[in-house]
């Protein structure tokens, strides 16, 4: 599930359209609230900020959000793993991404010794 999936869950937790969400973000339509809800494209930090005031979380929930929807792409399912982003409490968003930097680069390194 990626990012857009989770936000549309999000939103319609709260029961509100898209319509109605997309004029709470201040668009006159909603095909950017579609776009992002289809996983066409994340949107920028503003607009995350934005999207996580008007579902009424805070930011460091919308980064978990985040975080989630990254480990989910990486095919990460190991409940320890993904705990052990949620149960360090002083860990900053950035130092998570960088953990994650990190098992790409040690999943690229496998996929290049497997070819070989």
């Amino acid at each position: 599930m990626g990012l857009g999936d989770k936000l549309k869950a999000k939103r319609l937790q709260l029961d509100i359209s898209q319509a109605e969400f997309a004029r709470k973000l201040g668009f006159d339509n909603n095909g950017y609230v579609s776009d992002i809800e289809n996983n066409k494209y994340a949107p920028k930090e503003d607009k995350l900020r934005a999207w996580a005031k008007e579902l009424r979380m805070s930011w460091e929930e919308m980064q978990d959000l985040m975080l989630e929807a990254e480990l989910e792409e990486l095919g990460i399912s190991d409940p320890a793993f993904t705990m052990m982003f949620k149960d360090i409490p002083d860990m900053t968003y950035d130092e998570k991404q960088s953990i994650l930097m990190a098992y790409q680069e040690v999943l690229r390194v496998r996929a290049k010794k497997a070819k070989e």
